[in-house]
Formats: C-alpha cells, structure tokens, sequence
C-alpha cells in the first residue's frame, strides 16, 4: 500500500480526534561483518536494509492506546497508566517497552492510535523488532514534541527490549535502524557507543541476503555458553597479563596465540574468533573507505571461517549457502546475526546477481529440500518521518 493508502485505511479504523498525527517509517538491518564481538566490547558493522515498518499515529484526547497491526489484523488496547506484558500479543510488547521508557524519562504522554506494516521478513534475523521499537520511539515523541537525539532514542529502544520485553540485546540492532544514513554502513564501538559513518557505495556491487529458513533454535542457549567461554578466557588473560583486561576488546591476537597450550580448547577457539573478527571490522572499515570491495570480500568470507571454525555457531545450511557463493566466484559471504540459521549476506557483483539467485535456489533446494528466500539490497535510510 503506498502512504495515502494507509491513511485511508486508518480513517476506517480508527476515529478521527483531529488532533496530532504523523507518518513514519524505520529499517532493518544485516551485519555486514563484526559477529559476537559485540558482548565483548568490540566492533560491528552493520546496514540500515530497504526492508522497513512504516507506522501511522495520531493523539487521543484520553489515556488509552490502542495498535493495530495490518499484517496479523490484529487490535489491541492498554491504558497508559497501568501498561503490563501481554502475554497473548506479544508483538505489542515492542511498542509499550518504547512508551514505558518514554514514560519512565518523566514524559507526559496522551493516548494515541497507532497502525503498523512492515516487508521485514520476521525470524530471519534482520531485525524487524528493533525497527518497531525505533519506528514507535520516532512517532511518540514527535507527536508529543519531545526533543530526544538519535543516539538516546536508540539507546531507549534498546532499554524498551531489555526491560519490558525481556530480551538482553546490545546496541547494534536499535542504532542501526536509528542513525543509518543511505549509501553508509556504521562501525559501531561497542564499548563507548561512538559510531562512524562508512561510505558503502559502489556502482557495480550490491548486498544479497540469502535467508536459509532454518529455525535458530539453538540460539538461546548457545549464545548463553559463547558468553560464559569469553568470561573465562577474560580471566584468564587478566590473571597471565600486565595491564587492565576487562573483555576480549583488551587483547590481541599475539597474546591468543602465545597461551594457546594453557587455553582449553574451545576457550582458545572463541578467544581466537573474537580477536581476530574486531580485527577484521576494523580491516574492512579501511577497505570500504578504500573502495575495496575485493579485499572486503576477502574478510568476509575469513569472517565466516571463523565464526563456523572457531566459534562454531553456523550451521550444515549457513556453510552451504556460503560454499555456494565460493564456487559461484561471488566476491563475499559470511553468516549474519546470532547464527544456527537465519541469514547469509553476500557481496554480488550487479551483472551476476540474476544469475547467482538462480544458483543459489536450485542448488540450495537440492541440497537441503529447503527453499531459500533472497533479498536485495544497498544501504538503506535510517528511521525518518515521512
């Protein structure tokens, strides 16, 4: 539907107050490289994708607030002074966790209508509820004139999914979609919440997002464990080393490889990926600025080897769509997001992208039985009022 489409299906739906409204729109993302390192104080880089929630609000001259989702045709309503997680809707819990941290700044809020859709395919891993999260945080406070910086909003969306959904994200997902900029990709210190602008804008490549279609199920309680074995591997260089070491961010790889016969296997390996990977963001930030998309290509895959080799959290369908771009002499791919399933993000020249979507359909379909979803895209608009 195109944007007076929507606002014809609102005035169906929702009473008309005259009051307040706006339209608004916010992203997904991909990461383009820079995987677990973001809990060990390192660096990522991800993309704002041209896969968005585009959302319509207006005021209410009351305390309620009701949603509607367009996609599940689904209606809810709370009351701003008792707002409570629902266990039933539990997309809606997105959009309170915003206006409970909205509220908890000590904002007076009003009650307001909302309707929301959005093209970013859920579970897949490119992140569909940071943007409902950054697209509600834009709406409430611009009907309400509240003057927030985009860096707060991201961080109160962010706190919105710690606190109220319960979920204990980093920052990459809600900054991403907040400050992304068109034709940019953002390196984001995990430590400090700076971020830098990267061009990423190259006439004859673009990104392919491969999405496997597996089931991250083992997500949970595998990312729990990764987390447990760089706290080890954190103690362990702290008590062997001189100088402050309070996360894998403190230590290079010359410091890995020299106690590599002290290290627990597995505690040398995840040490070795997430070494090596902040080395890796930081290599193709200057490929990027370079306009080296060989060389970034290179890391990409070198990325992928690590994460399915060291950190072992790919997955037999992730390394056969990456194996696949290999033999297809595509100029990168890796895994993308948490990993046991999700998505791959490839680095496509244009005149191959045809060709290379056909290959990987046929044969990923033939080696798996699985069919796989491809999306295109380039660098994406981070979240604006339309």
């Amino acid at each position: 539907m195109n944007i007076q489409e929507l606002w014809d299906k609102f005035g169906k739906i929702f009473r008309d107050f005259d009051l307040e409204s706006g339209a608004y729109k916010a992203p997904g993302r991909v990461n383009l490289i820079g995987e677990h390192t973001d809990y060990n104080d390192g660096f990522v880089m991800p993309m704002a994708i041209e896969k968005e929630i585009t959302m319509l609000a207006q005021l209410r001259p009351d305390r309620k607030v009701k949603f509607y989702s367009l996609d599940y045709d689904q209606m809810v309503e709370y009351d701003l002074d008792s707002l409570e997680y629902d266990e039933e809707n539990i997309w809606a819990n997105y959009i309170m966790g915003v206006i409970d941290e909205i509220q908890k700044l000590g904002k007076s809020l009003q009650g307001f209508n909302l309707m929301f859709t959005g093209n970013i395919p859920q579970g897949s891993g490119l992140s569909s509820s940071a943007a409902l999260e950054v697209v509600t945080a834009l709406a409430v406070t611009d009907l309400h004139k509240i003057k927030i910086d985009g860096i707060e909003m991201a961080l109160l969306a962010q706190r919105a999914e710690n606190n109220f959904v319960g979920v204990q994200c980093g920052i990459m997902d809600q900054y991403i979609s907040r400050l992304g900029q068109k034709d940019q990709a953002l390196l984001i210190d995990c430590r400090t919440n700076d971020y830098q602008l990267v061009p990423f804008k190259d006439e004859n490549y673009q990104i392919v997002i491969c999405n496997s279609r597996v089931d991250r199920g083992l997500v949970d309680s595998k990312y729990n464990e990764r987390r447990s074995e760089c706290d080890q591997a954190v103690e362990f260089f702290a008590e062997k080393e001189a100088g402050e070491i309070n996360a894998l961010r403190d230590v290079d790889l010359e410091t890995v490889e020299k106690y590599k016969a002290e290290l627990a296997e597995n505690i040398y390996k995840r040490a070795h990926h997430v070494v090596s990977e902040n080395a890796r963001v930081l290599e193709s930030k200057k490929a990027l600025e370079a306009d080296d998309l060989q060389k970034f290509g290179d890391l990409m895959y070198a990325s992928h080897k690590s994460l399915s080799e060291d950190y072992e959290v790919s997955c037999k369908e992730l390394d056969i769509l990456v194996n696949l771009a290999a033999e297809a002499e595509i100029e990168g791919a890796r895994m993308t997001g948490a990993g046991f399933g999700g998505c791959t993000v490839n680095l496509v020249k244009k005149d191959q992208i045809d060709q290379f979507i056909d290959l990987i359909k046929k044969n990923y379909k033939e080696k798996t039985g699985i069919d796989a979803e491809v999306y295109v895209s380039n660098p994406g608009e981070g979240a604006r009022k339309l």
